[in-house]
Parts: structure tokens; sequence; C-alpha cells
């Protein structure tokens, strides 16, 4: 059974009432832009049946376009239930369970929805995340290598200190040159191009400002990366 617009249309009002720090993106994604990111949450709706998950998300804004940049997250994380469970509520009946999820929601979320935010903050949660299945299954492979490059460009909108200082971590790792191999990427070329990153920070920068310029991005509320 499908659900119907205006079910949806109260869960989201619901939602978006409960952390009106987020702003509206779309029917099911509530963000907020802070510096180089987007942060928030998303209400994925089950393959299988008439219920949802919600995630917390993180996407990068530094990509060509905004179609790019919501491609796919730097990080998505579920919430549990107490029981240890992802939580799967029925968009019928999700009032039952609302109070619920906004409690470990408030107490699970790796980052805060309002006030500014440091780098330290943002770096040891995707420190956390890269310890995680199926990320930590493989620590030297190509995934582990896009979530330390996320970290490094988050790193250099603070400054190319910051980024170097990331850089040199990840040049102290053994990484996987057949996992590269397989995603088509070579370990050196994409070493070399973090480094070209970290050289080019202005043109990095303005892109950043410019994604931040797109009419739906600009509409959405924001706070502050701080060092």
């Amino acid at each position: 059974m499908a659900i119907d617009k205006e079910t949806k249309k109260k869960v989201i009002g619901d939602w978006q009432n409960a952390f009106p720090q987020l702003s509206l993106y779309a029917q099911n994604k509530l963000y907020n832009v802070v510096g180089p990111i987007i942060i928030g949450l998303e209400l994925i709706k089950s393959p299988f049946t008439d219920a949802y998950s919600p995630y917390f998300v993180i996407y990068p804004l530094w990509k060509e376009n905004i179609k790019a940049n919501l491609d796919y997250p730097i990080l998505l994380k579920d919430f549990k239930n107490k029981k240890g469970f992802q939580y799967d509520i029925p968009y019928e009946k999700y009032e039952v369970f609302f109070n619920d999820v906004l409690d470990s929601i408030r107490k699970q979320s790796p980052l805060p929805f309002e006030g500014n935010i440091s780098l330290k903050k943002i770096i040891a949660v995707l420190d956390e995340y890269s310890k995680t299945p199926p990320l930590s299954a493989a620590p030297n492979s190509y995934l582990q290598a896009v979530l330390q490059e996320a970290k490094l460009k988050i790193a250099l909108s603070i400054s190319s200190e910051e980024a170097q200082s990331v850089l040199e971590q990840i040049n102290k790792r053994s990484w996987d040159v057949n996992h590269f191999k397989a995603c088509g990427v070579v370990v050196n070329e994409w070493l070399q191009s973090l480094k070209e990153t970290i050289s080019n920070r202005d043109k990095f920068l303005k892109q950043i400002e410019v994604n931040k310029q797109d009419k739906k991005i600009a509409k959405l509320q924001s706070s502050k990366l701080i060092a």
C-alpha cells in the first residue's frame, strides 16, 4: 500500500517541529549547513514495508555541483532503539514511536544540530565512523581513503596547516594498492591529487561558496565550522 502525500507531509512536519534548527530540503530530508558540509536527518523508506528509518547524514559541499555533492553521503548512520535494533517506524502509526525515537536521536546523534561545531569534533566523529562495519573490515581500503579525503577537505576549509596535518596521517598508512586498483584508482595519483587540492585552497573554497549560493542550499539554516 502506497503512503499518501498527506501522511508523509504530516510526518516530516512533526520532525521539523522537533528539530527547528534543521531546514526542510525535501519531503524526507532535513539539513543544516556547517561550513563546508551539510549535516542532518533523512527519513529513508523501507523497500519492503510502509515504514521508514531515520538516519544521520553528512554530505560535502566542495564537489562540482549540488547533484554531485548529494549523490553519496560522507557518513550515513542509523539510530538504535532500546533493544539495539534499527528503528522501523510505520507511517500510519508513527506517533506511537515518535517520542522514543526523538529521545534516541538526541542521545545518539554524532553531532549537534545547533550551534557552531569544531573541526576536532567532526574529525573525531569520522574517525569513530571509520571503525564501524563495513569500513572496519578493511582499514586500508579505498572506501577508508574516501573518508580520509573528506576529513582532509573539511580541515582545508579551516586552514592549509590543518589539512597538511591530515595528509601526514594519510601518508603514513599502508594503503591496499589492489583495492584502489579494483576501484580504478592509483594510490600515488590519489595522494598527489590531495597535495594539489591543498595547494589550490582558494579554488577549493570558491567551489564551496558557489555551491552555497545554489537556491535550495542558500535557504538552509547554517552554523559555523570552527578551528
